[in-house]
């Protein structure tokens, strides 16, 4: 028994062992391939850098433009389907919920993509100045805030106890008030299921920007900017934690 004991207690420790010892190897490799193959990656790099700004626009015009053909068709499909729904149809019912509870996500998707978009636009704005490329942003800035309401309007007709403006700063805080129970044990458990993966993508992303140092002068900024989003995170879940602990917060906010 104690040695049974002794082996369940040791395990968790060489098991943390084992994948340090792996992860050194596979970064030693990575770090190896990358030092032998400098060259090749600095260019495939400036290639890669090249290719997204010469062609941000119209990488714009149709990765923004895909992503709202799909939003339509999918808010439109559900307006259909909620308008054919009846009182006992529990399977049409949960079509139109999981299709709104995945319509929502994407459109904050293609919101934040044009963001990034944007973003290559306004690095080459000071060589070459584009305006379509500020207007395809505001377009895709209101098309996604528009598209949000109606999600939210059609979400609230599904669930007519559910409350909250999306215009409101306040529309968070009504929302989850106005959900149960059971809707807010699962808004908690994904939150701090994001919370645990988001602390492996910070990690992982800082040991990409390692390696890709050996090869590239990447500077300083990368680093803090994810050390500045990482602390930021950790710093908000632990003090928000620690008022709900002490009952500083109460349950819905």
């Amino acid at each position: 028994m104690k040695r049974s004991k002794l082996m369940k207690k040791l395990n968790p420790t060489i098991k943390f062992f084992i994948v340090m010892v792996i992860s050194a190897f596979i970064g030693g490799l990575l770090g190896g391939i990358i030092i032998h193959g400098e060259d090749a990656i600095i260019q495939s790099l400036i290639n890669f850098q090249t290719f997204m700004i010469d062609n941000n626009l119209l990488i714009q015009l149709s990765t923004l433009g895909l992503c709202a053909l799909l939003i339509l068709i999918l808010y439109f499909s559900a307006k259909l389907k909620l308008k054919r729904l009846e009182e006992n149809d529990d399977l049409l019912f949960d079509q139109i919920d999981h299709q709104l509870g995945f319509l929502i996500p994407f459109i904050s998707v293609t919101m934040i993509f044009g963001f990034c978009l944007f973003g290559i636009t306004v690095t080459n704005s000071l060589k070459d100045f584009k305006l379509l490329g500020l207007i395809i942003f505001l377009v895709n800035m209101a098309f996604t805030l528009i598209m949000t309401i109606l999600t939210i309007k059609l979400t609230k007709i599904l669930y007519p106890n559910k409350k909250g403006n999306p215009l409101d700063f306040n529309f968070d805080k009504e929302w989850l008030k106005s959900c149960d129970e059971a809707e807010k044990f699962v808004i908690y458990k994904a939150s701090y299921r994001c919370y645990q993966l988001m602390n492996f993508v910070y990690c992982g992303v800082v040991t990409l920007c390692l390696l890709i140092s050996i090869a590239v002068n990447i500077g300083i900024f990368p680093y803090l900017l994810i050390g500045f989003l990482w602390i930021t995170q950790t710093l908000i879940y632990s003090v928000t934690a620690n008022r709900f602990q002490h009952g500083q917060l109460d349950n819905v906010r």
